[in-house]
């Protein structure tokens, strides 16, 4: 199992956050700052290879305040950082997500666990 920590939550990913000026798309400096420090963060937790196998997820979105978030749009911000430290080779390895947002006053991060996808049907 590997479980990597984030110090803040992902900039939610959405078509407002990747705006158009004189035909450039760019990134807000927010959402730049949040993807270098995440990648940082991960590239000093994660030293193997690349996962290439089938995967579930286990993630803690710890929150400071109960502003409401989107749990699929940091998702989104995630699973592209994840690609990009080199931890899983590409999202469509995950097969398997369980997500909590918990509420923690004055506090924020990430908790993230992989381990090995199984195709025990719990229903």
């Amino acid at each position: 199992m590997v479980v990597l920590k984030l110090s803040q939550v992902p900039v939610p990913k959405s078509n407002r956050y990747i705006r158009r000026r004189g035909g450039k798309v760019f990134k807000p400096p927010r959402v730049r700052n949040w993807e270098v420090k995440a990648l940082w963060e991960i590239k000093q937790q994660y030293k193997g290879n690349p996962i290439e196998e089938r995967v579930s997820v286990d993630i803690t979105f710890i929150l400071p305040n109960h502003r409401k978030r989107d749990i699929d749009n940091m998702l989104k911000s995630l699973w592209d950082i994840l690609e990009k430290a080199g931890v899983i080779r590409n999202d469509n390895l995950i097969y398997e997500v369980r997500t909590l947002k918990k509420i923690e006053k004055n506090k924020e991060g990430v908790i993230i666990r992989i381990k090995e996808f199984s195709e025990d049907v719990r229903l």
